[in-house]
Protein backbone atom coordinates (compact mmCIF):
# COMPACT_ATOMS: atom_id res chain seq x y z
CA UNK A 1 0.00 0.00 0.00
CA UNK A 2 1.45 3.40 -0.96
CA UNK A 3 1.53 6.38 1.36
CA UNK A 4 -1.05 7.98 -0.93
CA UNK A 5 -3.39 5.12 -0.10
CA UNK A 6 -2.59 5.37 3.62
CA UNK A 7 -3.42 9.03 3.32
CA UNK A 8 -6.67 8.07 1.68
CA UNK A 9 -7.57 6.05 4.78
CA UNK A 10 -7.09 9.01 7.09
CA UNK A 11 -8.96 11.21 4.66
CA UNK A 12 -11.85 8.76 4.81
CA UNK A 13 -12.07 9.55 8.52
CA UNK A 14 -12.18 13.20 7.54
CA UNK A 15 -14.81 12.42 4.92
CA UNK A 16 -16.90 11.07 7.76
CA UNK A 17 -16.38 14.32 9.66
CA UNK A 18 -16.93 18.04 8.91
CA UNK A 19 -16.50 21.83 9.74
CA UNK A 20 -18.13 24.38 12.14
CA UNK A 21 -17.58 27.22 14.67
CA UNK A 22 -18.81 29.98 12.35
CA UNK A 23 -22.25 28.37 12.30
CA UNK A 24 -21.45 25.86 9.60
CA UNK A 25 -24.47 24.23 8.07
CA UNK A 26 -24.94 20.54 7.53
CA UNK A 27 -25.04 21.15 3.79
CA UNK A 28 -21.63 22.84 3.88
CA UNK A 29 -20.12 19.93 5.75
CA UNK A 30 -21.56 17.37 3.36
CA UNK A 31 -20.40 19.39 0.35
CA UNK A 32 -16.88 19.51 1.76
CA UNK A 33 -16.82 15.75 2.33
CA UNK A 34 -17.91 15.08 -1.24
CA UNK A 35 -15.25 17.51 -2.48
CA UNK A 36 -12.58 15.62 -0.52
CA UNK A 37 -13.62 12.32 -2.06
CA UNK A 38 -13.50 13.85 -5.52
CA UNK A 39 -9.81 14.65 -5.00
CA UNK A 40 -9.11 10.94 -5.49
CA UNK A 41 -10.57 10.88 -8.96
CA UNK A 42 -14.02 9.83 -7.76
CA UNK A 43 -17.37 11.06 -8.99
CA UNK A 44 -19.56 11.08 -5.89
CA UNK A 45 -23.33 11.27 -5.60
CA UNK A 46 -25.66 11.12 -2.61
CA UNK A 47 -28.73 8.93 -2.48
CA UNK A 48 -31.78 9.68 -0.36
CA UNK A 49 -30.78 13.12 0.88
CA UNK A 50 -33.30 14.78 3.24
CA UNK A 51 -33.32 17.36 6.04
CA UNK A 52 -35.43 17.72 9.13
CA UNK A 53 -34.73 20.66 11.40
CA UNK A 54 -30.96 20.92 11.72
CA UNK A 55 -30.31 17.29 10.78
CA UNK A 56 -29.33 16.39 7.21
CA UNK A 57 -29.57 12.66 6.47
CA UNK A 58 -27.91 10.87 3.57
CA UNK A 59 -29.07 7.29 3.05
CA UNK A 60 -26.04 6.25 1.00
CA UNK A 61 -23.19 7.41 -1.23
CA UNK A 62 -22.15 6.22 -4.67
CA UNK A 63 -18.59 6.84 -5.86
CA UNK A 64 -17.40 5.98 -9.36
CA UNK A 65 -13.89 5.95 -10.79
CA UNK A 66 -12.71 5.00 -14.24
CA UNK A 67 -9.47 3.73 -15.72
CA UNK A 68 -9.81 4.91 -19.33
CA UNK A 69 -6.66 3.13 -20.50
CA UNK A 70 -8.18 -0.22 -19.48
CA UNK A 71 -11.83 0.69 -20.10
CA UNK A 72 -12.50 -0.30 -16.50
CA UNK A 73 -15.07 1.25 -14.15
CA UNK A 74 -15.01 0.91 -10.37
CA UNK A 75 -18.22 1.66 -8.50
CA UNK A 76 -18.46 1.86 -4.71
CA UNK A 77 -21.65 2.25 -2.71
CA UNK A 78 -21.72 2.67 1.06
CA UNK A 79 -24.12 3.57 3.80
CA UNK A 80 -24.70 7.21 4.63
CA UNK A 81 -24.63 9.39 7.70
CA UNK A 82 -26.50 12.13 9.52
CA UNK A 83 -25.06 15.65 9.75
CA UNK A 84 -26.56 17.49 12.73
CA UNK A 85 -26.13 21.20 13.42
CA UNK A 86 -25.50 21.42 17.16
CA UNK A 87 -26.28 25.09 17.75
CA UNK A 88 -22.75 26.04 18.78
CA UNK A 89 -21.39 26.37 15.25
CA UNK A 90 -20.31 22.74 15.01
CA UNK A 91 -21.77 19.82 13.09
CA UNK A 92 -21.87 16.27 14.46
CA UNK A 93 -21.69 13.38 12.03
CA UNK A 94 -23.19 10.09 13.19
CA UNK A 95 -23.46 6.74 11.46
CA UNK A 96 -25.71 3.71 11.68
CA UNK A 97 -24.51 0.74 13.69
CA UNK A 98 -24.18 -1.28 10.46
CA UNK A 99 -22.82 0.32 7.30
CA UNK A 100 -23.02 -1.68 4.05
CA UNK A 101 -20.11 -1.32 1.60
CA UNK A 102 -20.06 -2.72 -1.94
CA UNK A 103 -17.41 -2.43 -4.65
CA UNK A 104 -17.93 -3.58 -8.24
CA UNK A 105 -15.36 -3.64 -11.06
CA UNK A 106 -16.68 -3.83 -14.62
CA UNK A 107 -15.39 -3.55 -18.16
CA UNK A 108 -11.95 -4.11 -19.58
CA UNK A 109 -11.01 -7.71 -20.30
CA UNK A 110 -13.27 -9.04 -17.53
CA UNK A 111 -15.81 -11.58 -18.72
CA UNK A 112 -17.68 -11.22 -15.44
CA UNK A 113 -17.88 -8.43 -12.89
CA UNK A 114 -15.68 -8.52 -9.81
CA UNK A 115 -17.60 -7.68 -6.65
CA UNK A 116 -16.68 -7.22 -3.01
CA UNK A 117 -19.39 -6.76 -0.38
CA UNK A 118 -19.22 -6.35 3.37
CA UNK A 119 -20.90 -4.78 6.37
CA UNK A 120 -18.99 -2.45 8.67
CA UNK A 121 -20.30 -2.63 12.22
CA UNK A 122 -19.33 0.16 14.61
CA UNK A 123 -19.96 1.25 18.16
CA UNK A 124 -19.40 4.70 19.55
CA UNK A 125 -18.01 6.29 16.39
CA UNK A 126 -18.36 10.04 16.75
CA UNK A 127 -17.14 12.90 14.56
CA UNK A 128 -17.55 16.60 15.23
CA UNK A 129 -16.63 19.23 12.65
CA UNK A 130 -15.83 22.82 13.55
CA UNK A 131 -14.08 25.85 12.14
CA UNK A 132 -14.87 27.47 8.80
CA UNK A 133 -15.16 26.28 5.25
CA UNK A 134 -11.64 27.63 4.67
CA UNK A 135 -10.12 26.00 7.78
CA UNK A 136 -11.74 22.82 9.08
CA UNK A 137 -11.18 20.86 12.27
CA UNK A 138 -12.36 17.28 12.77
CA UNK A 139 -12.42 15.58 16.16
CA UNK A 140 -13.28 11.90 16.13
CA UNK A 141 -13.56 9.12 18.68
CA UNK A 142 -14.53 5.48 18.44
CA UNK A 143 -14.97 2.38 20.58
CA UNK A 144 -15.06 -0.63 18.26
CA UNK A 145 -15.50 -1.73 14.69
CA UNK A 146 -15.84 -5.03 12.88
CA UNK A 147 -16.46 -6.35 9.38
CA UNK A 148 -19.03 -9.04 8.68
CA UNK A 149 -20.85 -10.59 5.72
CA UNK A 150 -17.73 -10.33 3.57
CA UNK A 151 -18.15 -11.85 0.11
CA UNK A 152 -15.92 -11.79 -2.94
CA UNK A 153 -16.81 -13.01 -6.40
CA UNK A 154 -14.64 -12.97 -9.50
CA UNK A 155 -14.41 -14.77 -12.85
CA UNK A 156 -13.52 -18.46 -12.57
CA UNK A 157 -14.21 -18.50 -8.84
CA UNK A 158 -15.95 -21.65 -7.64
CA UNK A 159 -17.84 -19.71 -5.01
CA UNK A 160 -17.72 -16.88 -2.58
CA UNK A 161 -14.77 -16.64 -0.25
CA UNK A 162 -15.77 -17.62 3.27
CA UNK A 163 -13.94 -14.97 5.27
CA UNK A 164 -14.54 -13.24 8.57
CA UNK A 165 -12.73 -10.09 9.63
CA UNK A 166 -13.23 -8.41 12.99
CA UNK A 167 -11.52 -5.28 14.29
CA UNK A 168 -12.01 -4.10 17.84
CA UNK A 169 -10.41 -0.99 19.21
CA UNK A 170 -10.51 1.09 22.36
CA UNK A 171 -9.42 4.63 23.01
CA UNK A 172 -9.64 5.97 19.45
CA UNK A 173 -8.98 9.71 19.52
CA UNK A 174 -7.99 11.98 16.68
CA UNK A 175 -7.85 15.54 15.45
CA UNK A 176 -7.52 16.47 11.81
CA UNK A 177 -7.05 20.06 10.67
CA UNK A 178 -7.43 20.72 6.96
CA UNK A 179 -7.70 23.88 4.88
CA UNK A 180 -9.95 24.43 1.89
CA UNK A 181 -8.95 25.11 -1.70
CA UNK A 182 -7.64 23.08 -4.61
CA UNK A 183 -4.48 22.13 -2.65
CA UNK A 184 -5.44 21.50 0.96
CA UNK A 185 -2.77 21.61 3.72
CA UNK A 186 -3.56 19.30 6.64
CA UNK A 187 -2.18 17.80 9.84
CA UNK A 188 -3.42 14.77 11.77
CA UNK A 189 -2.79 13.42 15.28
CA UNK A 190 -4.41 10.12 16.22
CA UNK A 191 -4.07 7.58 19.03
CA UNK A 192 -5.58 4.14 19.63
CA UNK A 193 -5.25 2.64 23.09
CA UNK A 194 -5.55 -0.95 21.91
CA UNK A 195 -6.64 -2.75 18.77
CA UNK A 196 -7.31 -6.39 17.97
CA UNK A 197 -7.90 -7.86 14.55
CA UNK A 198 -9.09 -11.35 13.68
CA UNK A 199 -9.05 -12.83 10.18
CA UNK A 200 -10.52 -16.24 9.51
CA UNK A 201 -10.60 -17.76 6.03
CA UNK A 202 -12.26 -21.09 5.20
CA UNK A 203 -11.64 -22.93 1.95
CA UNK A 204 -14.93 -23.17 -0.03
CA UNK A 205 -14.19 -26.85 -0.76
CA UNK A 206 -13.62 -27.57 2.93
CA UNK A 207 -9.95 -28.49 2.51
CA UNK A 208 -8.56 -26.20 5.16
CA UNK A 209 -8.66 -22.83 6.87
CA UNK A 210 -6.43 -19.98 7.97
CA UNK A 211 -6.75 -17.98 11.19
CA UNK A 212 -4.80 -14.89 12.19
CA UNK A 213 -5.09 -12.70 15.25
CA UNK A 214 -3.19 -9.47 15.75
CA UNK A 215 -3.06 -7.37 18.91
CA UNK A 216 -1.35 -4.00 19.25
CA UNK A 217 -1.30 -1.40 22.01
CA UNK A 218 -0.50 2.29 22.33
CA UNK A 219 -0.77 3.23 18.68
CA UNK A 220 -0.01 6.82 17.73
CA UNK A 221 0.18 8.53 14.35
CA UNK A 222 1.11 12.10 13.52
CA UNK A 223 1.59 13.41 10.02
CA UNK A 224 1.07 16.47 7.88
CA UNK A 225 1.07 17.42 4.24
CA UNK A 226 -1.27 18.56 1.50
CA UNK A 227 -4.11 16.99 -0.45
CA UNK A 228 -4.76 17.75 -4.10
CA UNK A 229 -6.34 16.18 -7.16
CA UNK A 230 -5.13 12.72 -8.14
CA UNK A 231 -6.34 9.75 -10.14
CA UNK A 232 -6.17 6.01 -9.68
CA UNK A 233 -3.46 5.48 -12.29
CA UNK A 234 -1.30 8.47 -11.34
CA UNK A 235 2.33 7.73 -10.60
CA UNK A 236 4.09 9.12 -7.53
CA UNK A 237 5.59 11.89 -9.66
CA UNK A 238 2.21 12.89 -11.09
CA UNK A 239 0.61 12.83 -7.65
CA UNK A 240 3.36 15.03 -6.20
CA UNK A 241 3.24 17.40 -9.19
CA UNK A 242 -0.47 17.93 -8.48
CA UNK A 243 0.38 19.08 -4.95
CA UNK A 244 0.06 15.92 -2.83
CA UNK A 245 2.64 15.56 -0.06
CA UNK A 246 2.84 13.80 3.29
CA UNK A 247 5.33 13.32 6.10
CA UNK A 248 4.85 11.73 9.48
CA UNK A 249 5.49 9.07 12.08
CA UNK A 250 3.68 5.98 13.36
CA UNK A 251 4.54 4.30 16.66
CA UNK A 252 3.17 1.39 18.67
CA UNK A 253 3.80 -0.45 21.91
CA UNK A 254 3.54 -4.19 22.45
CA UNK A 255 2.20 -6.19 19.51
CA UNK A 256 1.55 -9.89 19.03
CA UNK A 257 0.58 -12.15 16.13
CA UNK A 258 -0.87 -15.65 16.17
CA UNK A 259 -1.59 -17.71 13.08
CA UNK A 260 -2.73 -21.22 12.32
CA UNK A 261 -3.10 -23.01 9.00
CA UNK A 262 -5.01 -26.27 8.64
CA UNK A 263 -4.52 -28.08 5.33
CA UNK A 264 -4.48 -31.61 3.94
CA UNK A 265 -0.71 -31.58 4.53
CA UNK A 266 -1.10 -30.89 8.25
CA UNK A 267 -1.08 -27.94 10.60
CA UNK A 268 1.27 -24.97 10.74
CA UNK A 269 1.05 -22.49 13.58
CA UNK A 270 3.12 -19.73 15.04
CA UNK A 271 3.25 -16.85 17.47
CA UNK A 272 5.24 -13.64 17.29
CA UNK A 273 5.57 -10.63 19.56
CA UNK A 274 7.25 -7.23 19.42
CA UNK A 275 7.94 -4.94 22.37
CA UNK A 276 7.64 -1.71 20.37
CA UNK A 277 8.07 -0.26 16.92
CA UNK A 278 8.08 2.93 14.89
CA UNK A 279 7.70 3.91 11.26
CA UNK A 280 8.59 7.17 9.51
CA UNK A 281 7.37 8.06 6.04
CA UNK A 282 7.46 10.91 3.57
CA UNK A 283 6.36 11.61 0.02
CA UNK A 284 7.23 14.93 -1.60
CA UNK A 285 9.40 16.46 -4.31
CA UNK A 286 12.42 14.67 -2.80
CA UNK A 287 10.79 11.29 -3.48
CA UNK A 288 9.50 8.58 -1.18
CA UNK A 289 11.19 7.74 2.10
CA UNK A 290 10.19 4.85 4.38
CA UNK A 291 12.04 3.77 7.53
CA UNK A 292 11.11 1.71 10.55
CA UNK A 293 12.36 -0.25 13.55
CA UNK A 294 10.95 -3.14 15.60
CA UNK A 295 12.43 -4.11 18.97
CA UNK A 296 12.63 -7.27 21.08
CA UNK A 297 11.02 -9.68 18.62
CA UNK A 298 10.11 -13.27 19.51
CA UNK A 299 8.91 -15.90 17.03
CA UNK A 300 7.77 -19.51 17.46
CA UNK A 301 6.86 -21.78 14.54
CA UNK A 302 5.71 -25.39 14.66
CA UNK A 303 3.11 -27.91 13.58
CA UNK A 304 2.69 -31.25 11.87
CA UNK A 305 3.19 -29.70 8.41
CA UNK A 306 6.94 -29.38 9.02
CA UNK A 307 9.12 -32.36 10.06
CA UNK A 308 10.68 -30.46 12.96
CA UNK A 309 9.71 -29.74 16.55
CA UNK A 310 8.46 -26.25 17.45
CA UNK A 311 11.29 -23.74 17.09
CA UNK A 312 11.77 -20.29 18.55
CA UNK A 313 13.80 -17.30 17.42
CA UNK A 314 14.63 -13.95 19.01
CA UNK A 315 15.90 -10.68 17.63
CA UNK A 316 16.90 -7.60 19.61
CA UNK A 317 16.15 -5.19 16.78
CA UNK A 318 15.31 -5.15 13.10
CA UNK A 319 14.80 -2.20 10.82
CA UNK A 320 15.47 -0.58 7.52
CA UNK A 321 15.11 2.42 5.27
CA UNK A 322 14.16 2.85 1.62
CA UNK A 323 14.57 6.28 0.00
CA UNK A 324 14.10 6.74 -3.73
CA UNK A 325 13.60 9.78 -5.99
CA UNK A 326 10.42 9.57 -8.06
CA UNK A 327 10.26 12.95 -9.80
CA UNK A 328 12.48 13.03 -12.92
CA UNK A 329 14.92 15.90 -13.26
CA UNK A 330 18.39 16.95 -14.36
CA UNK A 331 19.86 17.44 -10.87
CA UNK A 332 21.27 14.67 -8.61
CA UNK A 333 18.87 13.36 -5.95
CA UNK A 334 19.49 11.33 -2.80
CA UNK A 335 18.67 7.66 -2.37
CA UNK A 336 19.22 5.25 0.52
CA UNK A 337 18.89 1.54 1.31
CA UNK A 338 19.37 0.28 4.86
CA UNK A 339 18.75 -3.20 6.27
CA UNK A 340 19.54 -4.37 9.79
CA UNK A 341 18.98 -7.46 11.92
CA UNK A 342 20.64 -7.18 15.30
CA UNK A 343 20.93 -9.82 17.99
CA UNK A 344 19.38 -12.78 16.12
CA UNK A 345 19.19 -15.87 18.36
CA UNK A 346 18.50 -19.17 16.57
CA UNK A 347 16.65 -22.08 18.15
CA UNK A 348 19.04 -24.52 19.89
CA UNK A 349 17.54 -27.40 17.91
CA UNK A 350 18.78 -25.92 14.64
CA UNK A 351 22.20 -25.36 16.16
CA UNK A 352 22.29 -28.99 17.32
CA UNK A 353 21.56 -30.21 13.80
CA UNK A 354 24.57 -28.30 12.44
CA UNK A 355 26.86 -28.42 15.46
CA UNK A 356 25.91 -31.22 17.90
CA UNK A 357 29.30 -30.93 19.64
CA UNK A 358 28.81 -27.20 20.32
CA UNK A 359 32.14 -26.30 18.74
CA UNK A 360 30.82 -23.11 17.15
CA UNK A 361 30.18 -19.97 19.22
CA UNK A 362 26.45 -19.37 19.44
CA UNK A 363 26.53 -15.63 20.01
CA UNK A 364 23.58 -13.69 18.55
CA UNK A 365 24.06 -12.91 14.86
CA UNK A 366 23.94 -9.42 13.36
CA UNK A 367 23.60 -8.16 9.79
CA UNK A 368 23.76 -4.44 8.94
CA UNK A 369 23.97 -2.91 5.47
CA UNK A 370 23.75 0.90 5.38
CA UNK A 371 24.08 2.63 2.00
CA UNK A 372 23.13 5.92 0.42
CA UNK A 373 24.14 7.98 -2.59
CA UNK A 374 23.07 10.19 -5.47
CA UNK A 375 21.34 9.39 -8.73
CA UNK A 376 19.87 11.38 -11.60
CA UNK A 377 16.40 10.10 -12.49
CA UNK A 378 15.50 10.86 -16.11
CA UNK A 379 12.22 8.93 -16.44
CA UNK A 380 9.07 8.44 -14.38
CA UNK A 381 9.65 4.80 -13.45
CA UNK A 382 6.29 4.49 -11.63
CA UNK A 383 4.25 5.64 -14.63
CA UNK A 384 2.29 2.64 -16.00
CA UNK A 385 3.29 3.73 -19.50
CA UNK A 386 6.97 3.35 -18.58
CA UNK A 387 6.56 -0.40 -18.04
CA UNK A 388 4.91 -0.77 -21.46
CA UNK A 389 7.67 1.00 -23.38
CA UNK A 390 10.66 -0.91 -24.78
CA UNK A 391 13.75 -0.48 -22.62
CA UNK A 392 16.12 1.75 -24.60
CA UNK A 393 18.49 2.30 -21.69
CA UNK A 394 18.59 2.90 -17.94
CA UNK A 395 16.03 5.42 -16.59
CA UNK A 396 18.84 7.51 -15.10
CA UNK A 397 22.39 7.30 -13.84
CA UNK A 398 24.13 6.69 -10.54
CA UNK A 399 26.59 9.39 -9.46
CA UNK A 400 27.68 8.26 -5.99
CA UNK A 401 27.34 5.31 -3.61
CA UNK A 402 28.39 5.37 0.03
CA UNK A 403 28.81 2.25 2.13
CA UNK A 404 28.25 3.85 5.52
CA UNK A 405 28.36 0.57 7.41
CA UNK A 406 28.69 -3.15 6.74
CA UNK A 407 28.56 -5.65 9.57
CA UNK A 408 28.06 -9.41 9.54
CA UNK A 409 28.62 -11.26 12.83
CA UNK A 410 28.05 -15.01 12.93
CA UNK A 411 29.53 -18.02 14.72
CA UNK A 412 32.44 -16.09 16.21
CA UNK A 413 33.51 -14.26 13.03
CA UNK A 414 32.75 -10.67 12.06
CA UNK A 415 33.06 -8.83 8.74
CA UNK A 416 32.90 -5.03 8.82
CA UNK A 417 33.41 -2.40 6.17
CA UNK A 418 32.80 1.07 4.79
CA UNK A 419 33.61 3.00 1.65
CA UNK A 420 32.66 5.67 -0.85
CA UNK A 421 32.40 5.50 -4.63
CA UNK A 422 31.68 7.91 -7.45
CA UNK A 423 30.81 6.78 -10.97
CA UNK A 424 31.93 7.68 -14.48
CA UNK A 425 28.90 7.35 -16.73
CA UNK A 426 30.58 7.59 -20.14
CA UNK A 427 29.90 3.93 -20.96
CA UNK A 428 26.81 1.72 -20.80
CA UNK A 429 28.00 0.26 -17.49
CA UNK A 430 29.00 2.98 -14.98
CA UNK A 431 32.63 2.69 -13.80
CA UNK A 432 33.14 3.07 -10.03
CA UNK A 433 35.96 5.18 -8.64
CA UNK A 434 36.80 5.19 -4.94
CA UNK A 435 37.80 3.10 -1.94
CA UNK A 436 36.16 0.28 0.03
CA UNK A 437 37.65 -0.85 3.37
CA UNK A 438 36.98 -4.32 4.77
CA UNK A 439 38.03 -6.13 7.95
CA UNK A 440 37.47 -9.77 8.88
CA UNK A 441 37.95 -10.88 12.48
CA UNK A 442 37.87 -14.53 13.54
CA UNK A 443 37.64 -15.82 9.98
CA UNK A 444 40.56 -18.25 10.16
CA UNK A 445 39.35 -19.61 13.50
CA UNK A 446 35.89 -20.22 12.08
CA UNK A 447 37.39 -21.94 9.03
CA UNK A 448 39.51 -24.20 11.24
CA UNK A 449 36.46 -25.15 13.27
CA UNK A 450 34.41 -25.97 10.17
CA UNK A 451 37.24 -28.15 8.85
CA UNK A 452 37.51 -29.93 12.21
CA UNK A 453 33.76 -30.58 12.17
CA UNK A 454 34.02 -32.09 8.69
CA UNK A 455 31.73 -29.49 7.14
CA UNK A 456 34.45 -28.13 4.82
CA UNK A 457 37.20 -30.29 3.22
CA UNK A 458 40.79 -29.27 3.99
CA UNK A 459 41.61 -28.60 0.32
CA UNK A 460 38.70 -26.17 0.01
CA UNK A 461 39.79 -24.37 3.16
CA UNK A 462 43.32 -24.08 1.75
CA UNK A 463 41.92 -22.56 -1.46
CA UNK A 464 39.92 -20.06 0.57
CA UNK A 465 43.03 -19.03 2.52
CA UNK A 466 45.01 -18.56 -0.69
CA UNK A 467 42.22 -16.41 -2.13
CA UNK A 468 42.01 -14.17 0.95
CA UNK A 469 45.80 -13.86 0.85
CA UNK A 470 45.50 -12.20 -2.55
CA UNK A 471 43.08 -9.53 -1.32
CA UNK A 472 43.84 -9.15 2.40
CA UNK A 473 46.73 -8.56 4.77
CA UNK A 474 47.05 -9.26 8.52
CA UNK A 475 45.57 -6.61 10.75
CA UNK A 476 46.65 -5.37 14.15
CA UNK A 477 44.51 -7.76 16.19
CA UNK A 478 44.64 -11.55 16.52
CA UNK A 479 43.06 -13.43 13.60
CA UNK A 480 42.33 -10.19 11.79
CA UNK A 481 42.50 -9.53 8.07
CA UNK A 482 42.08 -6.13 6.46
CA UNK A 483 41.69 -5.10 2.86
CA UNK A 484 41.61 -1.74 1.12
CA UNK A 485 40.13 -1.99 -2.37
CA UNK A 486 40.88 1.00 -4.60
CA UNK A 487 39.20 1.63 -7.95
CA UNK A 488 40.96 4.12 -10.19
CA UNK A 489 39.69 6.37 -12.97
CA UNK A 490 41.72 4.42 -15.57
CA UNK A 491 39.89 1.19 -14.62
CA UNK A 492 42.65 -0.25 -12.45
CA UNK A 493 41.70 -2.04 -9.23
CA UNK A 494 44.16 -2.33 -6.33
CA UNK A 495 43.98 -4.44 -3.21
CA UNK A 496 46.21 -3.13 -0.42
CA UNK A 497 48.25 -1.29 -3.03
CA UNK A 498 48.71 -4.34 -5.27
CA UNK A 499 47.14 -4.18 -8.70
CA UNK A 500 44.72 -7.04 -9.31
CA UNK A 501 43.24 -5.62 -12.52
Amino acid sequence: MTLTRVLSTSSLLAILAGPALADLTAEEVLADQLAQMSLYGLTVETVGESKSGGALTVESLTATAGIPEEDVTITMTMGGATFTEQGDGSVAITYPASIPLNVEVTGGELEENVTVSMTINQTGLSNVASGTAEQLRYEFTGESASISDLTFTAPDEAGDVDMDIAVDMTGLLGILNIAGGDVRPYDLDMTIGAMKMLISVQDPQGEGNFDLTFDVNDVAAAYAGSLAQQNLMDSFAQTIANGNTTKGTFTHGTASYNFKVDSPDGELEGQASVASGDFDFAMDANGIDYSGTSRDMNLMVGGSAIPLPPMSFKMAETGGRFQLPVVPGEDPQDFALVMSMKGLEIDPFLWSMIDPGEQLPRDPATLVIDTNGEIILTQDIFDPEFAEQPMMGPPGQINALNLNALQLSLAGAELTGDGALTFINDEMIPMPVGVVNLMLTGGNGLLDTLVGMGLIPEEQAMGARMMTGMFARPGDGEDTLVSTIEMKEDGAILANGQRIR
